[in-house]
C-alpha cells in the first residue's frame, strides 16, 4: 500500500512480559500521556490489528484526558525511567511507602528528580499502595515537548489511520475527517504546525530515525 509510514510489525515489536514498555512497581507512570516512544510503539501494535483495531484506538486515547501535558522524547524507556527512580529513592532512604509520602508531603505534595539524560521529574503519590510513586515530566525540562490533549489525541489517531489505510499524516482533508470520525473533534485550520504544533507532534511521533529509539523486548536498538 502506497503512503505507509514508518511504523509497523518490523519496528514495533509486540509487547512482552518484561520489556521495556513495562514501569516497575511501585512507579505509576502514565506512558499514553508523558512517553513519546511509547505511544509509537502503541500506533505499530493497533496498526497490525487492522481496520478493526481503529476504534479499539480511539477509544483508548480517552484515558489523555483534555488537558495540556508534557510529552518526553527522549532515550530512556518506561521501564528505565522507572528503575532510575527507584534506584535515587533506594539511596537516599526515601523508597519504603511511608518514608516516600513524608518526603513528598515536606515541599507540599511533589518532589524533582533528574535522571542521567538531563530530564526533570515531577513525583506526587499516587493513589494505589502498590503504584505510590506517581512519576511525570516536568515542564519545560530538557527532552520534554509541551503538548495539547487534542492535538497528541489527533497525531495517534492520525499515524494509525494512514498506517493502516495508507496516505500522507500531514494532508489537512485526512486529518479532519480523522478528527471528525474517531475523535468528534472540529476541523483543523490550513497550516497544521499552526494548529497548536500538530505537525510537529506528527512528526515526532512517526520518525524513524529521530531522538527516540526502537525498542524490543531485548533492550534498545
Amino acid at each position: 500500500m502506497s503512503g505507509r509510514w514508518a511504523i509497523n510489525a518490523t519496528t514495533t515489536p509486540p509487547l512482552t512480559p518484561g520489556s521495556p514498555w513495562d514501569v516497575p512497581k511501585p512507579v505509576l507512570f502514565n506512558t499514553w500521556k508523558h512517553h513519546a516512544a511509547a505511544l509509537r510503539h502503541r500506533i505499530g501494535e493497533f496498526v497490525r490489528g487492522g481496520e478493526a483495531a481503529l476504534q479499539s484506538l480511539a477509544d483508548e486515547l480517552i484515558v489523555i484526558g483534555a488537558k495540556l501535558m508534557d510529552l518526553y522524547t527522549g532515550a530512556h524507556s518506561p521501564a528505565e525511567i522507572g528503575r532510575l527512580v527507584l534506584e535515587q529513592l533506594g539511596r537516599d532512604g526515601r523508597l519504603e511507602l511511608e518514608a516516600f509520602c513524608d518526603w513528598v508531603q515536606a515541599e507540599g505534595g511533589y518532589r524533582m528528580l533528574t535522571l542521567p539524560d538531563d530530564s526533570a521529574w515531577v513525583l506526587r503519590r499516587g493513589d494505589e499502595e502498590d503504584r505510590y510513586v506517581h512519576v511525570h515530566p516536568g515542564r519545560w525540562v530538557p527532552h520534554t515537548r509541551r503538548v495539547r490533549a487534542n492535538v497528541l489525541k489527533t497525531a495517534v489517531m492520525v499515524l494509525a489511520v494512514t498506517g493502516v489505510r495508507g496516505g500522507e499524516p500531514m494532508e489537512r482533508t485526512l486529518v479532519n475527517r480523522v478528527r471528525q470520525d474517531y475523535l468528534g473533534l472540529a476541523p483543523v485550520g490550513r497550516d497544521l504546525d499552526g494548529e497548536q504544533g500538530l505537525g510537529e507532534v506528527i512528526d515526532l511521533l512517526r520518525s524513524a530515525n529521530g531522538p527516540l529509539r526502537v525498542w524490543s523486548s531485548r533492550g534498545a536498538r
